[in-house]
């Protein structure tokens, strides 16, 4: 199965147990998938630019951060090719933007953020932890520009906090130091990111923003990031037979 290229949070190279891709620049496949499943039916893991120790970390190394309410999901682009391995489609997630606590550059208060996807047999997939997303979600979150014209993404798969009434669900390895270092409510994450995105009175923990490193070419790209099992985990609210309809455009 192939996997987009950089796709949603910045993924260098993904390895799934029954294949692996390489992910290279953006291009395009108009072909329709003839269903597309309205749940995700596996989990990819995989090896990721970024990964961030603490809330501070995920601050400075994100040019984008916004709270805001999911208000559309409905299919993205294409990208691959049979040749190169295969097709994916992205979700088009449309975000209402509420507070903009870091914009560079400058935010409309209405935005698109890529989500993974189907492959090209239209089969649901989810990238880590990251659930996808549904009209009505509203939440914190962290992003950079996509290789998709005006999209955003995740900077990476810890890159999203959603509000649940009080709490917040991220989208970290609950097993990660990110997650086991995050203690804030939805009330108190604003006050911490308005503080760590003063630019007036820069706060002096706020660490140096992490750098790219450079992309694994050749033989190194192709191989398997580290796994557990022998097995892709499946999201527990997956049916896991491949044949739902989806009803899109979603409701906005």
């Amino acid at each position: 199965m192939s996997v987009p290229g950089r796709i949603a949070m910045a993924f260098s190279v993904v390895a799934v147990v029954g294949g692996i891709a390489a992910f290279g620049s953006a291009g395009g496949s108009s072909a329709a998938t003839a269903h597309r499943d309205t749940h995700p039916e596996r989990i990819m893991s995989g090896r990721e630019v970024f990964d961030f120790k603490n809330l501070g970390e995920l601050v400075a190394t994100s040019p984008v951060i916004v709270q805001a309410e999911v208000v559309g999901v409905a299919p993205g682009r294409t990208i691959g090719s049979v040749e190169d391995g295969g097709v994916d489609q992205a979700r088009d997630v449309t975000l209402k933007v509420t507070t903009s606590f870091k914009t560079y550059p400058a935010v409309p208060q209405t935005i698109v953020m890529e989500e993974w996807g189907w492959d090209g047999s239209g089969n649901g997939y989810q990238v880590e932890n990251v659930t996808w997303s549904q009209v009505g979600d509203k939440g914190f979150y962290f992003l950079e520009p996509s290789d998709g014209a005006s999209r955003y993404q995740l900077v990476n798969t810890q890159g999203r906090a959603l509000d649940k009434g009080g709490w917040l669900e991220l989208s970290a390895d609950p097993k990660s130091a990110f997650a086991t270092s995050f203690y804030w409510d939805p009330l108190d994450l604003v006050m911490e990111l308005k503080r760590l995105t003063n630019t007036k009175n820069p706060p002096a923990d706020l660490p140096a923003a992490q750098s790219e490193p450079t992309i694994v070419t050749g033989d190194a790209a192709d191989a398997p990031a580290p796994v557990e099992g022998t097995e892709e985990p499946i999201p527990g609210d997956s049916t896991a037979d491949g044949s739902e309809p989806t009803p899109y455009p979603s409701p906005s």
